[in-house]
């Protein structure tokens, strides 16, 4: 059978698309190669958040073809969904894919393999007419970490101003409740310890179902009806964080204390242009609320520098907001023009030498934050998710989502759950010990 590799660029989500994928070319009878070596069919899921995404897509692209000329490269994801005829006219490129098409793309591969036509195949279609989710099952084989993401939900409805994700992903589309505990099952039963719940807008999980079910209930039917050690949420919007979310995260240490919460910015003018639907005290009376509420609660946050009209003032504003809410980390990012969104056409657009700025300053605040909490932590228990282990010695992430490095392991304790003691930190891991 022919051999097939992947490359996965972008976010969580494209990661388990990838996932998803690998997983019908091997129930179709395909060897998984390795994407630096040689292989008869590269598939490459492509990013595009920013221009820099779609940037080292293309670069990608062109490196894969020159490392075998013979072989066919298969363009999916956000990228080929946004710009399908750019992507065809690379001459790199054998087919391009979109987003709505990924249960089809074994048969178009065959069809490339067996079709000495040199023209691409183009299967990208409207998303728009789409309002379903496209219910691929995950391969636990398929699976290349020791933490198996599960997608609920795909989709978005908010269009933020800065966001092309809602022209490449369409409207939001849940999974059905039943789907999503029978694929939990599978992935626990195939030795999976940890779940990572991820859709592009997860916190509107069910509001296009039937019964309208809530990420709340299904966390509560995952604790209740699997035996998975350990459930993770994506990132979440705060606006839908609400008393059903935080009585079930209260009621299983099974649930993760960790949230990742995007901020976006620290100052109400920009939220307002960026055309979302809160304010920085809203939030911050969130996250107050939140840890007092949840015991050992950590969060995450996303943060956009140098959006239009984000003046040096406006940014001292984010500067004071993110002092206060001391966040575990921060991904920092420098705002990047999409075209089709509105904000690409706003007036006041920032320098890029600005940005990058802004960018170093937030990441400079981040690394202190994230030494605190670590020199925080220390001396308390804690349990580690081990991903790979030498010897007595291992790493892997905390409930918290913080990396740790733990001695005296027991043998054989990859892909296992351990309970430590944290001892000591370097600034940004920590150190632990059976």
């Amino acid at each position: 059978m022919p051999t097939i590799a992947f490359a996965t660029l972008g976010c969580r989500v494209n990661q388990y698309d990838t996932d998803s994928m690998r997983g019908l070319f091997l129930a179709a009878g395909f060897t998984e190669a390795d994407f630096n070596g040689p292989a008869d069919v590269y598939v490459i899921n492509t990013c595009s958040v920013t221009q820099v995404g779609e940037k080292k897509s293309r670069q990608l692209i062109r490196r894969t073809k020159k490392r075998n000329d013979a072989a066919k490269v298969i363009v999916t994801g956000c990228y080929a969904q946004l710009d399908p005829e750019l992507l065809t006219s690379m001459p790199e490129v054998d087919a391009v894919v979109g987003t709505n098409e990924r249960k089809r793309i074994v048969s178009i591969v065959r069809e490339l393999l067996h079709d000495e036509d040199d023209e691409a195949i183009t299967a990208v279609h409207d998303v728009r007419r789409h309002d379903e989710f496209e219910e691929i099952p995950l391969y636990p084989s398929a699976v290349e970490h020791t933490r198996a993401d599960l997608k609920i939900q795909e989709g978005c409805n908010n269009f933020c101003s800065y966001c092309i994700i809602p022209y490449t992903r369409g409207a939001l589309k849940s999974r059905q409740p039943d789907a999503i505990v029978a694929e939990a099952n599978r992935l626990v039963a195939a030795g999976f310890k940890e779940i990572v719940l991820t859709g592009i807008h997860l916190g509107a999980y069910g509001r296009d179902l039937d019964d309208h079910p809530s990420l709340a209930h299904i966390l509560d039917r995952l604790v209740k009806e699997t035996d998975v050690a350990r459930i993770r949420l994506g990132s979440i919007e705060s606006l839908e964080i609400g008393d059903d979310m935080i009585d079930v995260m209260n009621s299983s240490d099974r649930i993760c204390p960790h949230l990742h919460l995007p901020l976006q910015s620290g100052s109400d003018p920009i939220l307002k242009a960026m055309n979302r639907h809160y304010t920085v005290a809203e939030y911050e009376d969130l996250i107050a609320r939140l840890r007092s509420c949840i015991d050992g609660l950590t969060v995450s946050t996303d943060l956009i520098l140098g959006f239009p009209g984000e003046t040096e003032a406006l940014f001292e504003d984010t500067m004071a907001t993110l002092e206060r809410l001391s966040f575990s980390h921060i991904h920092a990012f420098p705002y990047s023009q999409r075209k089709g969104t509105p904000a690409a056409d706003m007036k006041d657009q920032v320098e890029t030498a600005e940005k990058k700025r802004r960018v170093e300053l937030v990441n400079e605040l981040s690394a202190r934050q994230k030494a605190a909490l670590l020199t925080a932590l220390v001396g308390k228990k804690a349990s580690v998710l081990i991903e790979k282990q030498d010897g007595t010695t291992g790493e892997g992430f905390t409930e918290n989502y913080e990396r740790a490095v733990v001695e005296n392991l027991p043998p054989h304790a990859e892909g296992t759950v351990v309970e430590v003691t944290l001892i000591g930190t370097d600034g940004q891991k920590l150190e632990a010990r059976c």
